[in-house]
């Protein structure tokens, strides 16, 4: 029975379908050579039943800038007062957001500083004491990449 599955398994992979681009190259001397990877002034070669062409990897449309791509006519623009407004907005929003990180920075500090004590009876070695100090100072390190982030986003503000 296994090898009669492992047969099966064996003809099932020769007779999966080849995924590669063949080229046809022809060089100075007239030598032609039939490769599947690419060569300067090489041709394609199209096999009935072969693979799809596969995308070039230049630059695509989808992977040129927004800004390269103009907005319909139609759509609907904001006068620079409204935008103004928002982008206060936002940095306000941002700096509500810093604000509260720190505070929350200090007090994880804090706490860690206090956690880090040992309990009567406790070592340093214990596995108890460890997790507790590990996951607080994962908590001081999550505010202060947030704090870090929140003063990207203001720096990338106009």
């Amino acid at each position: 029975m296994l090898k009669s599955s492992f047969v099966l398994l064996l003809y099932l992979i020769l007779a999966a379908p080849a995924q590669a681009e063949i080229y046809k190259y022809v060089d100075e001397s007239g030598n032609v050579t039939f490769t599947d990877v690419y060569k300067k002034g090489a041709k394609r070669i199209d096999i009935p039943g072969g693979p799809e062409a596969l995308p070039s990897r230049g630059k695509s449309a989808s992977s040129k800038r927004a800004s390269a791509n103009p907005s319909p006519a139609d759509f609907p623009r904001i006068d620079p007062g409204t935008q103004k407004r928002r982008d206060d907005i936002r940095r306000q929003v941002l700096q509500d957001e810093i604000n509260g990180e720190r505070k929350n920075a200090a007090e994880a500090r804090r706490q860690l500083s206090l956690g880090e004590r040992l309990a009567p009876g406790e070592r340093m070695t214990d596995a108890s004491y460890q997790n507790r100090v590990k996951s607080l100072r994962e908590s001081v390190q999550q505010h202060e990449q947030n704090v870090v982030s929140i003063q990207r986003e203001l720096a990338n503000l106009k």
